[in-house]
């Protein structure tokens, strides 16, 4: 018999996301509907019958390896980001990316599959993933079972309100509107909202300049007195 401590998995693919960092990364899915990523299956997973039938749902669950972050073998608190970095909850009441495995999963839209040269992509949206986070397993989301509307969720029962307003300089709208030229992304959106729910690390100062990287490209923020302020995207260097 197998001993659980031998236990290990073989990725079936890999994801192409907009996020390319850690900083900045919606703290949950669906909060950045704009937020789209392609899982690039494995070719021994490439056969079109492996997702035969997935066109049919809606959503799906992605079980993903939390591949840049530390392993947390002995930690049993955390500090959620919900409740301001300042108090400790153990780790399997929290999702953070800190965790004995650092496994994540995430319901997400699906936007299409595709099979281009003996190659599948699964096509995706709302995601909180970073780019090259190798995907363990793909699962329909079915709503009869995944969505209880009786549940409780602890000190995250509501969903999180936006904290900022965001602005930009007609200049920045026009280095996104290239943006979204290129990437073929509402990348003016998916600013707005990856900014107005303060994704910033409890250490940053306030009115630090910030970069975060999206695409290929370099975002550079700032906040003060509540309100966003978009300076720049340009070419990542």
């Amino acid at each position: 018999m197998q001993k659980m401590t031998d236990i290990c998995f073989q990725p079936v693919g890999v994801i192409q996301s907009c996020f390319k960092q850690k900083f900045a990364i919606p703290r949950q899915p669906g909060l950045v509907p704009q937020a789209c990523a392609t899982i690039k299956l494995s070719k021994v997973y490439a056969a079109t019958e492996i997702v035969r039938g997935l066109e049919n749902y809606s959503h799906i669950w992605v079980i993903f390896v939390f591949h840049k972050s530390r392993m947390s073998k002995n930690k049993n608190t955390v500090r959620p980001p919900r409740l301001g970095g300042d108090k400790r909850m153990g780790v399997f009441a929290t999702r953070s990316n800190y965790r004995p495995n650092p496994i994540g999963q995430s319901v997400v839209k699906l936007e299409g599959v595709k099979n281009e040269n003996h190659q599948t992509f699964i096509y995706v949206s709302g995601g909180d993933f970073l780019d090259g986070s190798p995907v363990l397993d793909i699962k329909p989301y079915i709503p009869y079972v995944d969505a209880i509307p009786s549940a409780t969720a602890g000190f995250a029962a509501q969903a999180p309100e936006k904290q900022f307003c965001v602005t930009m300089s007609s200049a920045v709208r026009a280095q996104i509107r290239q943006a979204e030229n290129s990437t073929g992304v509402d990348v003016l959106r998916l600013v707005e909202n990856l900014l107005a729910y303060d994704p910033r690390p409890r250490h940053v100062q306030p009115d630090s300049i910030l970069v975060t990287r999206i695409f290929d490209y370099d975002l550079k923020w700032q906040i003060n007195n509540n309100v966003v302020s978009v300076l720049s995207l340009e070419p990542a260097s």
